[in-house]
């Protein structure tokens, strides 16, 4: 695989090699597309490649497969069944394998959706999942090498991809999700600047920098919603626009502040700040919008 922006190689747990590399092969053999997402994801990125150590660990790894229709992903995990190495129930949790004591859990996207980027799981069709800004996060993915022997390269969206799948998967699920995606959308917000983007701050985007005195955390925030608006769809950043209004008006409930805090002091100085920054990402988002609807 080309352009591979980094290599990984002896930093990711053998165990997790080995089962990833046989879901690859598999995956390939079908020629069906598929990037690491989730908190695995969140980890890959900031820690192994920034050096930014996650504040909350997970054994879980979540991966996205593009799909045409629930027959295409059956024949994908009837394959995973096949080479002996997973076990799941495959009546109650269709999507979740076992290996190794390592959880899978296999979301498809693509045109498996529907024309709201929405799935509704078979049987009975019951639980509906929304699939919004998956498609973005793969198109704009980057590959990374975790292994060298075996060569395992894989895809990751990038953090502004991984922030719309994260924003959206908390409105879709915050009943059943808790605090988990809000506080990892905290996290990716407030060390964005870390990631690789302070020298961006400065060469490029100067003016930004100067317009929030300085701030690198607050510029740091805007550009990232910035670069969630240049590679989102218009469906994609209407809803998150839609999401940020509603989250940071005056009348609103702040169930997003209220997750990403949960577990810690709600002090108003805190409440604040997050506030503040969360009405920089929704800056951000409205100034990167016009970028994309004109390409």
């Amino acid at each position: 695989m080309n352009n591979i922006l980094l290599d990984l190689s002896g930093k990711i747990e053998p165990p997790k090699i080995e089962t990833l590399y046989t879901i690859k092969n598999v995956a390939d053999s079908l020629d069906i597309p598929f990037f690491i997402v989730g908190a695995t994801a969140r980890d890959l990125i900031l820690e192994h490649c920034y050096s930014i150590k996650s504040p909350r660990r997970t054994l879980d790894i979540d991966l996205g497969v593009k799909v045409a229709n629930w027959k295409h992903f059956k024949k994908l995990t009837d394959a995973l069944l096949s080479t002996g190495r997973f076990v799941t129930d495959s009546k109650r949790q269709m999507h979740r394998f076992i290996s190794r004591d390592i959880i899978f859990d296999i979301v498809p996207f693509g045109p498996i959706s529907d024309k709201g980027k929405k799935i509704s799981w078979p049987p009975e069709h019951e639980i509906i999942m929304s699939v919004l800004a998956f498609q973005e996060a793969y198109e704009y993915a980057v590959t990374v090498r975790l292994s060298t022997n075996p060569e395992l390269d894989v895809r990751l969206p990038t953090l502004s991809g991984l922030t719309l799948m994260k924003l959206i998967s908390w409105n879709d699920n915050h009943l059943e999700r808790h605090s988990k995606d809000a506080k990892d959308l905290l996290f990716i917000m407030q060390k964005y600047e870390e990631a690789g983007n302070r020298d961006r701050l400065y060469e490029q985007e100067l003016s930004l920098l100067e317009e929030e005195g300085f701030d690198t955390r607050l510029a740091g925030i805007r550009l990232l919603g910035r670069d969630m608006a240049r590679i989102a769809e218009k469906d994609t950043i209407e809803a998150v626009k839609k999401i940020l209004n509603n989250e940071t008006a005056e009348n609103s409930q702040y169930r997003l502040i209220s997750d990403m805090i949960r577990g810690g002091l709600m002090s108003d100085g805190k409440f604040d700040e997050i506030l503040q920054q969360l009405g920089k990402l929704r800056q951000g988002v409205g100034e990167g919008g016009k970028v994309l609807w004109l390409r």
